[in-house]
């Protein structure tokens, strides 16, 4: 596609609170997505779509999982991901299949779960090492609420999908839900979520709430002590998931300032974070960053915001 020929979909590697370090490829820009969850932290939805097409050429996802293959010493999981829903790339599986062959180390995918239902994609999906999969409602009316989804993609449907896919995958599925408050936080939607929870039976389920600046106000976070409720009510597979340190030997992928400050900007152009957390993802003491991050604000590069009484940065 035009103007795609220079640019580099690999993104990281990134230290992640799951997937430790983690090699991104984006499969589709901002903000193509087949939802406009009113948490997301990479913004609205501005192509509201289920129509898959090569939003990315598979030229230039071939590149980047050779050049993944390069540096696989770098990182410890190869992730396809996207500032949307990456399955809406019409690439998607080859992409999979090519890095099965290519790559030595486990993949991940994140979605939305909204395009399971298409054979194809859960096919693609069945052979990867592990699924990050995203359920947020127990209802159809709060899926509806929350996730805003284009008007083709169903709450059945997605359900079926991800019981088809859970019998068929070689690998894992981590069902990841994030509540919101006053929304899918009270007894009837948590009843709801546990009964489908039983039904699709995800090798772990995983908690998050509105942690980052969120697409919509009306999005708002659970406290700790309000997620530590809901764990121990969906059962002894749940896990909370909460910004973890990481080890001082954590190995420097960066070698220069130029380099750093061209991977911040990567970082916080997919998501917007806080200084703790950038610094937690790149290994590098805070004070540090913080030198480079006033830099980049000072160059108008990078803007600042706050939300639940933290400071976060991020791209216009």
């Amino acid at each position: 596609m035009e103007g795609q020929q220079n640019k580099s979909l690999l993104f990281g590697p990134v230290q992640s609170r799951r997937l430790k370090r983690s090699l991104g490829l984006e499969l589709v820009p901002k903000k193509v997505c087949t939802m406009d969850c009113i948490y997301c932290e990479v913004g609205k939805t501005t192509f509201l779509t289920t129509k898959r097409k090569a939003y990315y050429s598979w030229n230039l996802i071939k590149r980047a999982i050779l050049k993944a293959k390069e540096i696989q010493d770098r990182f410890d999981v190869f992730t396809l991901t996207g500032s949307g829903e990456p399955t809406l790339n019409s690439n998607f599986s080859k992409a999979v299949y090519f890095a099965k062959v290519h790559l030595s180390k486990p993949i991940a995918v994140l979605t939305n779960s909204s395009l399971v239902k298409i054979p194809e994609i859960r096919e693609a999906l069945s052979c990867v090492d592990l699924v990050l999969a995203s359920l947020d409602a127990g209802r159809p009316e709060t899926f509806e609420k929350i996730n805003q989804p284009h008007p083709s993609v169903k709450f059945a449907e997605i359900v079926e999908g991800l019981k088809k896919l859970r019998n068929t995958m070689k690998g894992e599925l981590w069902l990841e839900i994030l509540l919101v408050k006053e929304i899918n936080d009270n007894e009837k939607e948590l009843k709801a979520l546990k009964r489908l929870i039983e039904e699709i039976s995800p090798h772990k389920v995983q908690l998050n709430t509105v942690v980052r600046p969120p697409s919509y106000k009306e999005a708002k976070p659970l406290s700790v002590e309000e997620l530590h409720e809901v764990a121990f009510f969906l059962g002894e597979k749940t896990e909370i998931l909460l910004p973890k340190k990481i080890s001082a030997k954590e190995e420097n992928t960066l070698e220069s300032l130029k380099d750093l400050e061209k991977s911040l900007l990567d970082y916080i152009a997919r998501r917007p974070a806080t200084l703790k957390e950038l610094a937690a993802a790149f290994g590098k003491k805070e004070f540090v960053l913080e030198k480079v991050i006033n830099n980049l604000l000072k160059q108008k590069k990078i803007l600042k915001k706050e939300h639940a009484q933290q400071v976060f940065y991020y791209l216009e």
